[in-house]
């Protein structure tokens, strides 16, 4: 006996708990592992990364924001792909921070990440859902 299909809203937020539970899991690992090695790049070169790391979550802020206004106006069709694609954006930016924290240990520079993820999640729904 097979299953029935999830509607596209149940299989968008399925997507969503993967990717924040694949981010969290990411970020706590990288703190665990950082808070047991001493911080493995150079000055110099932690601060050019921390600068692209400000840049990369500013663009991705703003791809997400953009991607939120164009699920309005989208076809039905396209708005759950439209959210991934958002969420991924968001994901990047948390990964991005991540690995920082995993090279210099300092969380702080997780934060930036995680919280343009966090706002993707929160501003961009799964599309279907607003149909309701």
């Amino acid at each position: 006996m097979t299953q029935p299909a999830l509607s596209a809203a149940r299989r968008a937020l399925v997507i969503r708990v993967a990717m924040a539970v694949g981010v969290a899991t990411f970020l706590v690992v990288a703190w665990f592992i950082s808070s047991r090695q001493t911080p493995t790049i150079a000055p110099v070169k932690l601060r050019a990364l921390t600068t692209a790391m400000y840049v990369a979550v500013g663009a991705a802020a703003a791809v997400v924001m953009a991607l939120r206004l164009r699920i309005a106006s989208a076809q039905p069709a396209m708005r759950v792909a439209l959210a991934v694609v958002a969420w991924a954006v968001g994901e990047f930016a948390a990964i991005f921070g991540g690995v920082l924290l995993f090279l210099s240990g300092d969380w702080r520079l997780a934060l930036p990440g995680a919280l343009v993820f966090a706002m993707s999640l929160v501003a961009v729904r799964g599309g279907a859902a607003d149909d309701a």
